[in-house]
Parts: structure tokens; sequence; C-alpha cells
């Protein structure tokens, strides 16, 4: 399994220094993993020089040597606007394959071991698996990956565009997060955005300015015409992902005609043969329900939703690491981070690699200085946006027994919690994930994060 089983930020930057080591023999400095990070927030130099305490030239200057590793590391050129696609199409890549790097003869293999482990251990939770590798082989597929954040999406999406490829399918890729917000300015830049990924990705020599300008109609029309023109023409089925899809609800208006435009083009599929080509996958935490659920995705196609692992599936994942564990550690694990996919993880890749025991993983686990303190403060940061959510949330964290549905936590506030991963809703109540949840968000909400 993946340690970081989306391609965030932190994982992005992770792969980036994996592949850098490996070409330069070291990895990014601080400075230059800072402006990584700002970049990939959508920052301009001076508004990171500003937040780091330098001046814009040096930050420039640091970002020009950052591109400069990025781009020879990738073999291809890269700036700050466009670094992300590359990145990701080769961490995908990879992820689909598991390859193996090979470094020059007589190179440290200690970075290459490092991505053969991330990329190596995935575990299988039937028939989920199954479920979907049949689902995209149904003309006009709508396949719906339904689950919180650092869960397994995106590697179950890797899995399945794998298993169609194998199948002579077409396949492309799109995380809305490699928009700039530049590209959400409005649907007719994000819409030309949309096909020059998927162009891009089929090195197709038609030019979409072109296409666009001579097109009649508006910008879903002109993006329709472009589908069944250059890209659904074809004895192979085109299969589509679109990862992070959360991302574009931010934009209520594109956010609106984008989903209903995908809905609309899986209805089509059951009249029109062309359109039986098209196999969306669509991956998501929540709903969005700022549009009418019959003009959008959301209850159309096949759900589905992801588990955490059982307690054979985290033992198989301890005995891949090379952990002689039984069932008891196994308990001990689970009662603070139950079956979360990269919380199990973390733990044990932390473990495996003696850089603490499990009663050292367990006893930080909930503190700013333990392995998961990134993960929760991400959470804050997600709950900071909605007072509403916070004061849910205090309430159910400091209660000791599941919380009642009632007039301080209705069922709608509820079940936002439950799809950001940090309640688990049952019947009429509601109750911390995670005890790890519970011991790290009890006394921060209490001092408003």
């Amino acid at each position: 399994m993946n340690s970081e089983s989306e391609f965030i930020c932190e994982e992005a930057l992770k792969f980036a220094n994996q592949i850098i080591s490996i070409k330069n023999h070291k990895n990014l400095s601080n400075l230059e993993e800072e402006v990584f990070r700002g970049s990939w927030e959508d920052r301009d130099y001076k508004e990171i020089a500003e937040i780091l305490g330098y001046s814009t030239g040096r930050i420039t200057e640091v970002g020009s040597q950052l591109w400069s590793k990025v781009s020879e590391a990738l073999g291809e050129p890269v700036s700050k606007k466009t670094f992300r696609q590359p990145l990701r199409k080769e961490w995908e890549k990879r992820h689909y394959n598991s390859i193996t790097l090979t470094a020059p003869l007589g190179e440290s293999q200690s970075a290459l071991e490092s991505v053969e482990q991330d990329f190596a251990f995935y575990v299988e939770r039937p028939p989920i698996e199954e479920r979907c590798y049949s689902e995209i082989l149904k003309p006009g597929c709508l396949l719906r990956i339904k689950a919180p954040w650092q869960t397994g999406k995106t590697e179950l999406m890797s899995r399945v565009m794998h298993y169609a490829e194998q199948k002579g399918y077409r396949t492309a890729v799109l995380n809305l997060r490699d928009a700039t917000k530049e590209d959400f300015s409005n649907l007719d830049k994000f819409l030309q955005w949309f096909c020059t990924i998927i162009a891009d990705r089929f090195e197709l020599t038609v030019s979409l300015e072109e296409h666009w300008r001579k097109s009649i109609g508006n910008s879903k029309i002109k993006c329709r015409s472009y589908f069944e023109k250059y890209l659904l023409l074809s004895d192979s089925p085109l299969a589509l992902a679109l990862d992070e899809i959360d991302r574009i609800f931010s934009y209520r208006e594109i956010a609106s005609e984008f989903l209903g435009m995908l809905r609309t083009w899986h209805e089509d599929a059951k009249t029109r043969q062309l359109w039986r080509q098209l196999r969306l996958v669509v991956l998501h935490s929540e709903i969005y329900t700022e549009v009418d659920i019959n003009q959008s995705p959301f209850n159309a196609g096949y759900e589905m939703t992801l588990t955490d692992f059982n307690e054979n599936q985290v033992l198989s994942l301890a005995q891949r690491y090379g952990l002689n564990w039984d069932t008891a550690e196994v308990t001990q694990l689970m009662a603070v981070v139950g079956g979360h996919p990269y919380l199990v993880g973390e733990a044990l890749k932390q473990i495996a690699q003696q850089d603490a025991t499990l009663e050292q993983v367990l006893q930080t686990s909930h503190t700013a200085w333990g392995i998961y303190s990134r993960h929760l403060e991400r959470h804050g940061r997600n709950l900071q946006s909605n007072s509403e959510l916070v004061n849910a949330f205090q309430k159910i964290v400091q209660a000791n027994s599941p919380v009642e549905f009632n007039a301080e936590l209705n069922q709608s506030t509820a079940v936002k919690l439950n799809d950001l991963g940090l309640v688990k809703v049952s019947g009429n109540s509601a109750m911390p994930r995670y005890e790890l949840y519970r011991k790290y968000f009890r006394d921060r909400l209490v001092n408003n994060l």
C-alpha cells in the first residue's frame, strides 16, 4: 500500500524528492521544498517570499533551480505553472505498473528501495476490486468511487485504469488539483483546460484553439463536439478518470454546468452508440448539494464506497512489511486508528523501518510531533472553514458515547463530517471515526483549533 494513497502536495513532494535523489544523489533543500509547497497551492513567488521571510528575488532564484531539477529528473521541461501534470503522469505510470527504478551502476539502492516499497503494497478489499473491474467494461459506464481523504481512492482508480488498459482501452486520468485558479476563472477556460489535458495524453495533433474558434455554440457544445470528433471515434473505448472532483465544488457556476454535462454524457450512452465508448470514473469524498441531484452524476451510475481494512487485511499488510505480528498487535493499533489505510500503513512503515515501536507510535499519535501530525493538521484546516462543523464535531469528541441527532447536531452536518472521514454515522447518532481523532481534537476544539 502506498503510504500516501492520494497524490496530494506531500505525496508529490515526496515523489519529486525520490526521483531527484536518484538523479542528483541528494534531496531538495528545505527552502526548495517550501517553494514547491507554495507553488502547489497556487501562490506566486511574492506571496511565498512574504510567508517565508525572504526576498522575492531569492525565492524566484530558488524556484528556477527547483524546476530545473524536476525537469531533469522527469526528462521533460516543466515550470512553476506546468509541473503538476508531468509529475503526476510519471507517478501514475510507476504506480500502475509497480515499476522498479534502475540506478546507474554503483549508485546507492536506498532511494530505489523506498520507491519500490511505496508502490508495491496494495491491499485488496474484496469484492471492491472485482466489482469495479466489471463495471468499467460496461458501455457508457459511470463508476463513482466515494471515500474520505487518504483512504485509497486513487490507488483503486489506478488498478481499474490499468485493468482497462489491459483490455485494450485508451485511458486518461485528470486530477482537478492540477488545475490552477486561472483555469477555474470561467466555464470556457475550464473546459478548454479539461480538453487540453486529454489531448496531451493522447498526443492529438489537432489544434484545440482552432477547434474552439471554429466551432459553433457555447463552451459545453464545443467540448462535446471535441469528444465526438477526436476522442470517441475509435475502435477502442475511452476510460476517463476524474480525481478529486471535490475541487470544483468551490466554483459553483462551473460545478453545476460541468457536473450536469457529465450526467448528460452518461445519459447519452443509453441512446447514442458513440457515447457508449466513454467510460467515466469519478473520485470524490462528498456529494455536491448545490445543484439538482438529477442534474449531476451523483445519483447515476454505480457508486463504490471504500471500506476500512479489517483485522486480517491489517495483519497481512504488517507481514508484508516484515513484521512478526499477531492479532494482539493488530488489535492494539486498530483500537486507535481503526482500519484507515493511510494511518495503518504509516504506522507499519515507521515500525518496520525501526523509527519507532508500536508503543511509541500510539503514545504520540495524537500529538503535534507524532507521525500523524500533517494528517491531523489538514483535517483541522478543513474544519476551520466551517463553524457549524467545528461546533458539531466538538460535541461529538467531548462525548463518551454516540451523540444522537438533535437541534445542535442535525443529520446533514453529521453526514458532512462523515464524508470528511471524521465521524461514523450509525442510525440516528454519530461518534468519532477513530480514537485518534477523539484524542487529538478534544482539547484543540475547545481552544478553537
